[in-house]
């Protein structure tokens, strides 16, 4: 029997989709590679960490207002993000203010800028002093930690636009998180999927997708399955891993010209909360740390109290630990922190009671953590995101047409925008 539509992937994206399209009467068959539902969402065991931890994403970005809204219909509960924000450097320990928000000097030369460069080239030709050094060193580190990107590649115009018009985004402490976890966000849409008669195969992962005259046929390893369209919704990387027929050279080019960054995230359990003694600073409304370490950004869970550290490597650094073990991570977190608080080594490695770590660049069905814009990028998304002959789609998060692009409210957006246009064409 013929299927109405095939979602690849049962991420974000793809479950929202299949609710709209199922709400509305269509048959649909979700085949998802992995063992599990989330894609890029990843809840961790509540028991082990004391809360529900997240391997994945974690934070709400923005209005999020799609986010918000299936928070509200989910029964969820919404926690703002009020802690303080600390930067570290040689061990010195200050509260982080903005050194963007209100620089009037950067703010000339962003927008004084006619072609677009990489935002390393920017600061290179206009701000090349040494007195500039740990200015350019603070855009360096939040470009590669908040974008996950590689500075030699990101779009100038984009951050530019982003910095210039919403500097709020340049804040973490404006952001929020849910406190059941985003998995609980998932597993409402896998509910609502299933009521509406959705079906979800899990390890079922697709080779070929060939268009057909009376539609498309999709191949996983075991089977051929037909349908009257099919919705894309892996990540970038993966998309040049499945076989369309005929050939799609303009997808796969548009893919390559946009950027798509490493993330590794490690979770510590301790025995205490150390940190909040390591210095004669008040740190109990600690939220983050940030810093120049190879694993750059550490956070609590403030205000609730836990005696877990997140710590955040993202950018191309990443790239040099795609094959490394849990311990070497951990290993390389604890220099991180020893280095942060100037402190032994083995005094944080004795208060270790567990860790996790989760390296989305290793993982196979992900291959990096989240999209973003480079100069090259020019109008791959809109390639991207073109409907082929009106069977085959594509959404995810780096194809959504609002402002956040590279969070689980563009991947719910790009689904949502996507399903209503198929509707239109069935």
């Amino acid at each position: 029997m013929t299927t109405d539509i095939i979602i690849v992937g049962a991420g974000a994206a793809g479950l929202i989709a299949a609710r709209e399209l199922a709400r509305n009467g269509k048959k649909v068959v979700i085949l998802e590679a992995r063992n599990r539902i989330g894609g890029r969402i990843m809840p961790l065991d509540a028991d082990e960490f004391g809360y529900t931890a997240q391997g994945g994403a974690e934070w709400l970005h923005g209005e999020a207002h799609i986010t918000k809204a299936l928070i509200q219909e989910a029964g969820l509960t919404l926690i703002p993000e009020d802690g303080e924000i600390w930067s570290v450097r040689n061990g010195d320990f200050s509260l982080h203010t903005s050194f963007i928000q209100g620089n009037e000097l950067l703010e000339e030369k962003l927008k004084a800028l006619q072609k677009d460069i990489s935002i390393f080239d920017f600061l290179e030709q206009n701000f090349p002093d040494e007195k500039d050094a740990h200015f350019r060193n603070s855009i360096i580190k939040m470009v590669e930690g908040y974008d996950a990107a590689d500075p030699k590649k990101i779009s100038t115009f984009v951050l530019r636009d982003e910095w210039l018009s919403k500097p709020s985004l340049t804040q973490i402490a404006n952001d929020n998180r849910i406190k059941e976890g985003y998995g609980a966000l998932v597993d409402f849409l896998e509910r609502e999927c299933r009521k509406l008669g959705v079906e979800i195969r899990l390890n079922t992962r697709v080779r070929k997708i060939a268009l057909e005259e009376s539609g498309v046929c999709v191949y996983t390893e075991k089977e051929e399955l037909p349908a009257r369209q099919v919705l894309v919704t892996v990540p970038l990387p993966l998309m040049k891993e499945i076989e369309f027929s005929p050939e799609m050279k303009d997808k796969i080019e548009a893919v390559d010209k946009i950027g798509f960054g490493g993330v590794i995230k490690i979770l510590i359990r301790f025995k205490t909360r150390w940190w909040e003694n390591a210095t004669n600073k008040d740190l109990s409304r600690m939220a983050f740390f940030l810093s120049n370490e190879k694993f750059l950004t550490w956070w609590t869970q403030y205000p609730e109290i836990t005696n877990v550290l997140t710590g955040w490597m993202a950018g191309p650094h990443t790239a040099e630990y795609t094959n490394a073990s849990h311990d070497q991570l951990l290993d390389l977190a604890l220099i991180s922190l020893a280095h942060m608080f100037m402190i032994d080594k083995k005094m944080i490695e004795e208060q270790i009671v567990l860790s996790r770590s989760v390296n989305w660049p290793q993982e196979p069905f992900t291959k990096g953590g989240y999209s973003y814009t480079t100069v090259d990028t020019g109008d791959a998304y809109e390639i991207l995101a073109k409907p082929v002959d009106n069977k085959v789609f594509f959404a995810g998060e780096a194809l959504y047409s609002g402002e956040v692009t590279a969070t689980v409210e563009g991947a719910l957006g790009s689904g949502l925008e996507t399903a209503r246009g198929m509707l239109e064409l069935l």
